[in-house]
């Protein structure tokens, strides 16, 4: 069986190599940016939370973090990462936002218009 190459310096002169290895490193900055995101979404529900007479919907807050949390289990599963339980303790992402990955919402029409 033959193994798979990797970069080595002995390949770092082929393009082939080169392009894979650029590749992976562009989809591991991907995932730690929406990974990033993901925490801020959270961390904005949570202040919600603790925040008596909050102003912000807490509907649209948790929409925003379900959204960042498929783009994470996508980046991840498009990278071969399947384990989007991993991702749900690791960033203890609470069931209602869990409920909501996938939901598509209908956009709001503003009525000032």
């Amino acid at each position: 069986m033959k193994l798979p190459r990797t970069l080595t310096s002995d390949s770092r002169n082929d393009p082939i190599d080169a392009f894979a290895y650029e590749a992976a490193h562009e989809a591991a900055i991907a995932i730690g940016r929406i990974g990033r995101e993901l925490e801020a979404a959270l961390e904005a529900i949570r202040r919600h939370d603790a925040t008596p007479g909050a102003n912000t919907d807490r509907e649209d807050l948790l929409h925003d973090a379900a959204e960042k949390a498929m783009a994470l289990i996508i980046q991840r599963e498009a990278f071969g990462l399947r384990a989007s339980q991993d991702i749900r303790d690791y960033y203890e992402i609470p069931g209602d936002v869990m409920v909501r990955i996938g939901v598509v919402r209908k956009p709001r029409h503003n009525n000032a218009e």
